[in-house]
C-alpha cells in the first residue's frame, strides 16, 4: 500500500471514529439520560403506588373513626346543645325516680336555670334536690339511669341515712338525699 491509500484508510478510520463519537454524543448519550430519568420517575410512582395503596387500605379504618367521632360530638351535643327549661328538668328527673318505683320519692329544682355563662363556665346549669327510701342497689340504678338521659346529669352531694324498721331491726333501707346538676345549653362564644 502506497502512502495515498494509507491517508484514505486513516481518513476513513478518523471519519468513523467521529461518526461513531458524533452518534454516541447526540443520540445514545440524551437517550441514556432519559431511560435514566424514567428509571427514576418509575421509582418514585411504584413508591407513590404503595402510599396510596396502605391508605387504601386504611380507608375503613379512618372511616370508622370519623363516624365514632360524628356519633360522639353528636351524644354531646344532645345532651348540651339546647337551653334548660325547669319544666323539662323536672320531667327528666322526676321520670328516673318514677321508672324505678322508689318510695317516698320527690323532686325539687331548687334553684333557677343558670343562664350560660353566668357561673363563670359556658353550660347553663340546674340544681335539683332529690329525696326518696330505697335499698342500695335501687340508689345505684337510679346513678345509672341518670348517665343514660338525654342531658348531662351529675349528682353533687349524696346523703344517706340509714333507717330502722318499727321492730327495731336493722334494715338495708336508706333514706336518700341525692343534689344533681343537670347541664344543658352551650354559652354563645363571645368573638
Amino acid at each position: 500500500m502506497n502512502r495515498v491509500h494509507w491517508i484514505v484508510v486513516g481518513g476513513m478510520a478518523a471519519g468513523l471514529a467521529g461518526l461513531v463519537f458524533a452518534g454516541w454524543q447526540f443520540f445514545v448519550h440524551p437517550l441514556s439520560a432519559e431511560y435514566t430519568d424514567a428509571v427514576a420517575k418509575k421509582e418514585d410512582l411504584e413508591q407513590q403506588l404503595q402510599t396510596a395503596k396502605e391508605t387504601a387500605a386504611q380507608f375503613d379504618k379512618f372511616k370508622a373513626q370519623a363516624e365514632n367521632m360524628r356519633r360522639d360530638l353528636e351524644f354531646y351535643s344532645s345532651r348540651t346543645d339546647d337551653l334548660l327549661n325547669r319544666n323539662e328538668v323536672y320531667q327528666l328527673v322526676y321520670g328516673v325516680g318514677n321508672a324505678l318505683n322508689l318510695r317516698d320519692w320527690t323532686v325539687d329544682v331548687k334553684e333557677p336555670v343558670a343562664a350560660p355563662g353566668s357561673s363563670g363556665g359556658d353550660m347553663s346549669v340546674c340544681k335539683v334536690e332529690v329525696r326518696f327510701k330505697a335499698d342500695y342497689e335501687h340508689l345505684g340504678r337510679l346513678l345509672n339511669g341518670c348517665l343514660g338521659q338525654k342531658r348531662l346529669i351529675v349528682p353533687d352531694t349524696v346523703t344517706i341515712r340509714n333507717l330502722d324498721d318499727p321492730t327495731g331491726v336493722f334494715t338495708d333501707t336508706v333514706d336518700v338525699v341525692l343534689d344533681l346538676s343537670v347541664y344543658g345549653g352551650k354559652a354563645k362564644v363571645k368573638s
